[in-house]
């Protein structure tokens, strides 16, 4: 630092950065990640020798922000699916089918993907209730949209209805990795959390997206901590929970 005067100013600006949200509000939106009690982990500490992994990201730019995973969060998701060697996923939350289209273009050939999202004909009641500042209900004429008409199409189910409604055990359990972006009201995010526990192979792992960003998922995510392994991603509002019996997840190959 060049003077007193500039590192007062380097360190007010890092503690509290006034003018980010009058300049960009993606990055303000990064600020406030301050809910949920877990420690943050770099992804390498997580799995071991994920950084070799490759994955292939498609349509990264028609992400619409605010509504969806960054780029950041579908390349790490796509690395954990690939480094699991997943198989068979589940996905909570649609949209336009943009997380959908990434992870299946980094599945196997034999891989399968079902992703759930209300019908685009919804009576728009919900099977908890939910309180209005909840509802995070997009555009259903756009559901999958993303995913249509490409290579991978073949290999996503599109499943329509409540996901605290749907016969789960319908959806050709179990699961290698369950990935939790639906309803974020803690009912819907308690009753996902279930569901995927409930479904999940021995081994496999479930990730939730918006934890530290989102009170009610940072609560439901901490609450299950206490019977499965949960970290959360550093640099991401992924937490990821591990249903094995080793410390850490071990490297799964595919053909």
């Amino acid at each position: 630092m060049s003077g007193p005067g500039h590192a007062i100013e380097f360190v007010l600006r890092r503690a509290v950065p006034f003018g980010v949200p009058f300049k960009d509000m993606e990055a303000y939106r990064i600020t406030t990640w301050h809910h949920g009690n877990l420690s943050r982990v770099h992804l390498t500490q997580i799995f071991p020798g994920i950084e070799t992994v490759s994955v292939n990201l498609l349509n990264l730019y028609q992400r619409k922000i605010g509504l969806s995973a960054d780029a950041g969060e579908v390349m790490t998701l796509c690395a954990i699916e690939k480094f699991m060697g997943a198989r068979n996923v589940v996905e909570i939350g649609t949209y336009d089918g943009n997380t959908t289209l990434n992870l299946a273009a980094n599945l196997p050939d034999d891989g399968r993907i079902s992703t759930i999202d209300l019908p685009p004909n919804w009576d728009r009641k919900f099977l908890y209730e939910v309180p209005g500042n909840y509802w995070n209900v997009t555009d259903r004429n756009r559901i999958g949209i993303q995913y249509r008409g490409t290579p991978y199409e073949g290999k996503i189910r599109q499943v329509l209805g409540d996901s605290a409604g749907v016969d789960w055990s319908a959806l050709n359990p179990p699961f290698d990795m369950v990935f939790i972006d639906g309803c974020h009201y803690r009912d819907y995010v308690k009753a996902d959390t279930e569901n995927a526990i409930k479904h999940i192979r021995p081994g496999g792992v479930i990730v939730w997206h918006d934890y530290g960003d989102l009170k009610d998922v940072s609560r439901v995510v901490d609450e299950t901590a206490g019977r499965i392994t949960i970290w959360a991603v550093r640099g991401t509002r992924l937490a990821v929970g591990w249903t094995g019996s080793s410390p850490l997840p071990t490297r799964r190959e595919t053909n």
